[in-house]
């Protein structure tokens, strides 16, 4: 997820600067993709982090497994959406720079919801460049990162108030 100079955001290993935003269908589902990219490594780090930590742990690392296996779905269908126009879709970086790390349960699970709200973004700016099935897929991810954020956010003890607006921008 190249987001470099922003504060707390998931950044792509060695990515210093935002390009412009894409404005083309492949541009805008491999922004997707590689948001989901950082999103599998986070949901990992995060699950890993929060195996030795036992019971007090397992319902953040259920929410960890469950945006693990969302973005891998996300991502497969990202990549066949591209492929399908006779592009290839960007590969997954070696590592990610995260913003802090998943040593409590608390921070694994704000880390968790942080992921989503940046590629609900991506979701979302998305939608405006899509149509027909991609940007039904681009809605609908949006619909379950929101819901994730949500989850990891309330988990957390967070307030529900706390929680980004599931449209960003609007």
């Amino acid at each position: 997820m190249s987001a470099a100079g922003s504060a707390g955001r998931i950044l792509a290993s060695g990515s210093d600067a935002v390009g412009d935003a894409p404005t083309t269908t492949v541009g805008v589902l491999s922004t997707m993709v590689e948001a989901c990219h950082a999103a599998i490594y986070v949901a990992a780090t995060a699950g890993g982090a929060l195996a030795p930590l036992g019971a007090p742990a397992a319902v953040a690392r259920q929410l960890a497994y469950g945006a693990w296996i969302a973005h891998q779905r996300l991502r497969d269908d990202l990549i066949t959406a591209i492929e399908a126009r006779g592009a290839s879709a960007p590969p997954a970086l070696p590592a990610y720079r995260i913003p802090a790390a998943p040593i409590t349960v608390t921070t694994a699970l704000q880390l968790l919801a942080q992921v989503e709200d940046t590629c609900a973004a991506a979701a979302h700016d998305a939608t405006a460049v899509l149509t027909a099935d991609t940007r039904r897929l681009a809605v609908d991810a949006l619909g379950g990162m929101a819901i994730r954020a949500q989850r990891a956010r309330l988990a957390a003890g967070l307030p529900p108030a706390t929680a980004t607006r599931a449209l960003p921008g609007t």
